[in-house]
């Protein structure tokens, strides 16, 4: 049977109304992500405060130009809470990470991206992320300074987050009847400037650009996902990108957030599944069930991280490498991937 393209809509001015979701799978901005606003999610009442405890939120970045390819995350998962800006040298192999573990409360997460701020500040650490739709702007800025023996962060960047040219993808998806989550993921073009102690990277309009995660989510306990995104250039330099997740949302067929971007058109992808027969620091390779994605993703350089301590377990595997293979576009055209930098995530969490 031929691969049967879920819908993909205009977005609801709200994600909750009247006391429900509205699911779907959406090519423009929603106005507010007000999951808080859902009653019951775990379903008994409770008060938004504890609800809040339990909702997941985060802005993530992922940038690419020069060189270079940049992970930054304003990340609040209420019991694990933390900021972090890496910058890795491809030609060079060299990763550089600033990471910091940080209580929820000192974190600002909006529940929209149309004039708002994600921030976290403190004296040796600042990351802030502006947003403003209405005026196609992102700017996002980082100041790193005296941070266990590692290089002054200097940095800012500024995204073309223009709607109307590099379509979104933006989900309301559904673990189960009351806990969902939402996500606005949009590749559009980049520049700025990188100051990392001596060294300093410009990042050009037209051969940079950058990937935004606004994010949030009732996530399943235990949380469990496969996740890859690439980003760079076709052969004839036209801007190409694309995410691709397997996690533990309800039919899928019908409700994921797996696309192409290319030149700025959005393309729908199929639910994937990630195999690594070699392991995680092995080749990965990414499949579906209708021939529509055949990746493979070769690390280069990895992330580990091990936590147990009981109540809470975190497993984490995040390689950045190569991905090798083609995407098919809606209309069946076949898009070859050569070499697209990226990152994978193996993620287990018990919180």
């Amino acid at each position: 049977m031929a691969y049967q393209q879920r819908p993909i809509t205009k977005a609801p001015d709200l994600l909750v109304e009247n006391g429900q979701y509205n699911l779907g799978c959406f090519n423009t901005p929603v106005k507010r992500a007000n999951l808080i606003d859902y009653p019951n999610p775990y379903k008994l009442p409770l008060p938004k405060a504890l609800k809040g405890l339990q909702l997941r939120e985060w802005q993530a970045f992922q940038l690419h130009g020069n060189g270079h390819f940049i992970m930054v995350a304003i990340y609040n998962a209420k019991k694990i809470s933390l900021v972090q800006f890496i910058v890795y040298d491809i030609k060079n192999n060299k990763k550089i990470k600033y990471e910091k573990k940080v209580p929820a409360w000192a974190l600002t997460v909006p529940d929209n991206l149309h004039n708002s701020v994600a921030s976290y500040t403190s004296g040796n650490f600042s990351l802030k992320a502006e947003h403003n739709l209405n005026n196609k702007s992102l700017e996002l800025t980082a100041t790193i300074k005296n941070f266990g023996g590692l290089p002054e962060v200097k940095a800012h960047f500024t995204g073309l987050h223009d709607v109307s040219h590099v379509r979104p993808m933006v989900v309301c998806n559904p673990f189960s009847a009351g806990r969902v989550m939402y996500s606005h993921k949009c590749l559009m073009p980049m520049e700025g400037e990188l100051s990392i102690g001596d060294k300093q990277v410009v990042f050009e309009k037209g051969k940079s650009q950058l990937i935004i995660d606004d994010h949030k989510g009732y996530y399943p306990y235990p949380t469990e996902y496969d996740w890859v995104t690439g980003l760079g250039f076709d052969a004839t330099g036209k801007m190409i990108g694309f995410n691709l997740t397997n996690n533990q949302v309800i039919n899928q067929d019908t409700y994921n957030e797996n696309c192409l971007w290319y030149n700025g058109e959005l393309h729908p992808l199929p639910p994937i599944q990630v195999e690594r027969p070699d392991g995680v620091q092995g080749t990965w390779l990414i499949t579906d069930a209708h021939g529509l994605v055949n990746l493979q993703f070769k690390p280069v350089i990895h992330t580990s991280v091990n936590i147990n301590l009981l109540v809470l377990r975190s497993q984490y595997e995040g390689p950045y490498g190569f991905f090798t293979g083609y995407l098919q576009k809606t209309n069946g055209e076949k898009v070859s991937i050569e070499n697209i930098f990226g990152m994978g995530e193996d993620f287990y969490l018990r919180a």
